[in-house]
């Protein structure tokens, strides 16, 4: 009788961990979801909500510009991030239509990441005159997936032209 009521909690244990398990939910490796984080992202820069676009970044963030070098880690970039929206002027970000895609990243079939391209261009807001085109740019980004959340690990920014 003992045996059985050690059998009988064992399983009424495993069933509610098995219960729990199946309720949290699965993090999202599809395109879809790698997009969405995306579109958070430069919604951030485009309010200049450093923090919000900070909230995106691992720590191991890399960030490689053609004309302004190289920023390394999170703490760095985060750094010049928190300048956004302190100056005369801000900064909007528009991806040229049709530009941008997504390509998956796997090891052994299993997506880690995902790395965006594309070409997108920046116009300046400046505080008491009207917007004007500052220029174009290509970009490459790397999306990793981190825990339940798709982190930017990789930026890269180049063959930028000034608006003509």
């Amino acid at each position: 009788m003992r045996g059985l009521r050690f059998i009988w909690v064992a399983a009424v244990v495993l069933a509610a961990q098995a219960q729990a398990f199946a309720a949290e939910p699965a993090p999202a490796v599809g395109e879809a979801a790698v997009r969405q984080a995306d579109e958070a992202y430069w919604a951030a820069y485009n309010r200049a909500d450093p923090a919000a676009m900070n909230a995106f970044l691992a720590d191991d963030v890399e960030f490689y510009h053609d004309r302004g070098g190289s920023l390394i880690g999170k703490k760095a970039l985060a750094a010049v991030n928190s300048e956004m929206g302190t100056g005369d002027h801000t900064l909007r970000r528009e991806a040229l239509p049709g530009t941008v895609k997504f390509f998956p990243m796997r090891k052994d079939d299993v997506i880690y990441g995902y790395l965006s391209t594309g070409e997108h261009q920046f116009i300046v807001l400046p505080k008491d005159k009207p917007e004007f085109l500052a220029g174009r740019a290509l970009f490459t980004q790397l999306w990793v997936l981190q825990g339940k959340e798709w982190k930017v690990s990789r930026i890269f920014s180049y063959e930028h032209a000034d608006a003509k």
